[in-house]
């Protein structure tokens, strides 16, 4: 637990001076003036008093044990001071130092003695190269910078967590003009110890807390990242991601900034999109996330209704609904005739509703009409336009006093300046009904709560995946070549094509029960893709077979002179829609299952889904139903429809093969996997099995490897 970090009854600040500019000097202010309600030591064998306080030589010396140091020291006297603390019994230490990880092979040794003195003193590290932290609730104000210059910061029901220490603070004081307050802060730093996922499952359990804000540059457990991600939905604390270092330039700019080292982003945005988190782009959707998330009212479904007295206004929140995946609801009759009784006969009761601008001279109709549409049943949330009249403030307190009743949400888009509406718009925040400068910062919000709740409900009618095939063995002494890959997946129930194996010296049999034309293919684990050697003969009718195989032979003996050629597969060609099929294991998030277009088109389209494994058959169609190209085997333009259960059980079948053996297996490529018409079945025709042991990092976007 991290109680005592946030919470601590006496704080040492080691390396504490009178200059306020340096990091010792500045914390021993902030938390000398500040209002911190425990006991602070400053240690410094070159002062006997700083600011009025008695300075202590070192930790040894201290009249009573401190729960937290703050070390701001040179970076070289680091790890013998934190092996200090753990002799004195403090418990926590968060470095400012730089001077590690972050700056490459110079600060590599120091880094390791770091980590080392942490491993013997027992203390739990906060950094280094960090700017310290903030818990408002105690107004411990432990650390340094701008950030640390301000008593006067709001609370708020938000922690932030962040891998840049002034970056964070930028947002902060940003989100702290828009009316967004904030009960603690963190900056992780190199995270040589304490990771912002210790930080992320600590905030999830702490009640004051509804959201949980991430500045992400990189992380290297995957797994624990998806494990709190669900754990985000069984407590409703959504958790939003900022996760920068996305691109190459990106990536590099991350690692030299605080050693984090960053996998493909669509590891990370799959993990996203399986549990609790909203994905941020900019400042202002950490913004708006806060206003939303502050109180725990959810949605039913993604049905909209637009409330507006512009019809301008609503066309572009349609606009942006459709957008953003959200649905205009259709109101019940019943709801139109009640609302044609208010409203003017030139008023628009389709959705977006248009009230008009003369209904809004009228403000008891207004709101009639307003609570009307929140009622109707076929509404899941509504996003209204605010009162544009001279009596706002009266519909205002009116909206405030109803939002307890209030069975959804209502999230407001001002149609006003924020100047225009600063008398009421607060008292609507602090009702749980938001408010919005801009139409489309509205929607962005409406789709962050949809997308929450979706997942809530879809959590709690969970049931575990149903396993749809026993365990196989896997000897991992073995190489597979695609004889021996195909065998194994067989094992999994996995259908292939009929096909006679032909050893490179064998002779052909007299009789081949296989129906021509067929596919010819060499036969060796040195070779994953056939095609780029000439390993790989289509259609061939029998009679040119035998000089086929010779003809083979000599090209990729000649291509791939370092292959071992085992034999050639002679195989039958089953007929249909071509996918790809594979599956990997990342090292940090687990095994995950792709699928896509399949053939030539596979790089080409890289129409791609990916989820992590293992899952069951339902669950193989939602992953196969997010596709683009989902619809060409639906029957599209008259052709016949594919066998989509084959296909799913099929792709479920992958998933439990890869869970099983994700600790000897790196890939799994099956491309194509040829996908016949209804009830004729899914063969994967090419099969590729790699071992762990052979030392490849697999790329989640298309399924190969890259050595």
């Amino acid at each position: 637990m991290l109680d005592r970090l946030f919470s601590p009854r006496a704080i040492a600040v080691i390396g504490a001076s009178p200059e306020p500019r340096r990091p010792g000097g500045h914390a021993l202010i902030a938390l000398k003036d500040y209002g911190f309600d425990g006991e602070v030591f400053p240690i410094n064998p070159r002062y006997a008093e700083i600011n009025g306080m008695r300075c202590y030589p070192s930790v040894q010396d201290l009249p009573r044990l401190c729960d937290l140091a703050l070390v701001a020291v040179p970076s070289a006297d680091v790890p013998a001071v934190i092996e200090a603390c753990g002799r004195a019994g403090i418990r926590f230490a968060i470095v400012f130092s730089a001077g590690f990880s972050e700056i490459g092979e110079a600060g590599a040794d120091l880094q390791a003695s770091l980590e080392a003195a942490i491993r013997t003193s027992g203390v739990r590290v906060v950094g280094p190269n960090c700017v310290g932290i903030l818990n408002l609730g105690r107004r411990m104000f432990a650390g340094f910078g701008a950030g640390f210059r301000n008593p006067h910061w709001r609370g708020g029901p938000v922690a932030m967590i962040s891998q840049s220490g002034g970056f964070s603070y930028s947002i902060a004081a940003f989100c702290q003009e828009q009316g967004i307050g904030m009960d603690c802060m963190v900056s992780t730093g190199n995270e040589t110890d304490l990771t912002a996922l210790d930080f992320i499952e600590y905030f999830l359990e702490q009640d004051p807390i509804r959201l949980v804000a991430v500045y992400l540059e990189g992380l290297k457990d995957g797994r624990r990242l998806r494990a709190l991600g669900k754990r985000a939905l069984e407590v409703g604390k959504p958790i939003a991601v900022w996760k920068v270092g996305n691109t190459e330039s990106g990536r590099k700019a991350a690692v030299s900034h605080t050693a984090n080292l960053t996998e493909d982003y669509d590891y990370y945005r799959d993990a996203f999109r399986e549990g609790g988190f909203i994905e941020l782009r900019e400042v202002y959707d950490l913004i708006d996330a806060a206003k939303v998330f502050r109180f725990s009212r959810r949605t039913a479904g993604r049905r909209v209704a637009v409330v507006t007295t512009s019809g301008g206004a609503g066309v572009l929140i349609s606009d942006r609904c459709e957008e953003s995946g959200l649905e205009l609801a259709e109101l019940t009759p019943a709801t139109k005739n009640e609302l044609a009784q208010l409203v003017p006969s030139f008023a628009s009761l389709a959705n977006p509703v248009d009230l008009t601008a003369a209904l809004a001279q009228t403000e008891p109709k207004f709101s009639q009409a307003t609570e009307l549409v929140v009622s109707d049943p076929n509404v899941d949330l509504v996003i209204l336009r605010s009162y544009p009249g001279r009596d706002a403030q009266i519909w205002a307190a009116n909206l405030v006093a109803s939002a307890p009743a209030l069975s959804k949400p209502v999230l407001i888009s001002l149609s006003g300046t924020p100047k225009d509406a600063h008398a009421w718009a607060s008292s609507l925040d602090e009702a749980g009904i938001a408010c919005y400068e801009a139409p489309s910062r509205a929607v962005t919000a409406a789709a962050m709560l949809c997308q929450f709740s979706e997942r809530e409900r879809r959590l709690r009618t969970a049931t575990a995946p149903v396993r749809n095939v026993p365990q196989q063995p896997l000897d991992a002494r073995i190489r597979f070549d695609e004889v021996r890959a195909k065998q194994f997946l067989e094992g999994y129930g996995i259908r292939t094509p009929r096909r006679l194996f032909v050893p490179i010296q064998g002779e052909l049999p007299a009789r081949i029960e296989l129906q021509f034309p067929i596919a010819v293919k060499i036969v060796s684990a040195d070779i994953a893709h056939k095609t780029e050697v000439g390993g790989v003969q289509l259609r061939i009718e029998q009679a040119a077979l035998s000089r086929t195989l010779r003809q083979m032979h000599a090209e990729v003996s000649s291509r791939a002179p370092q292959a071992q050629l085992t034999g050639f597969l002679l195989e039958e060609m089953p007929q249909g829609v071509e996918m790809l099929l594979g599956a990997l294991v990342n090292p940090a998030f687990g095994p995950i299952v792709v699928l896509g277009m399949g053939g030539t088109q596979a790089e080409i389209y890289r129409d791609v889904a990916r989820r992590y494994a293992p899952f069951g058959v339902d669950e193989a169609r939602d992953l196969l139903l997010s596709l683009r190209s989902a619809r060409l085997l639906e029957g599209y333009r008259g052709a016949p429809p594919a066998d989509i259960p084959a296909l799913c059980e099929l792709v479920s079948r992958v998933s439990w093969l890869i869970a099983d053996h994700q600790n000897a297996i790196s890939e799994i490529e099956m491309n194509p996997v040829l996908v016949g018409s209804l009830g004729r079945g899914v063969y994967a025709v090419d099969a590729v099995i790699r071992l762990a042991a052979e030392g490849e990092v697999a790329s989640p976007s298309s399924g190969r490897t890259q050595s």
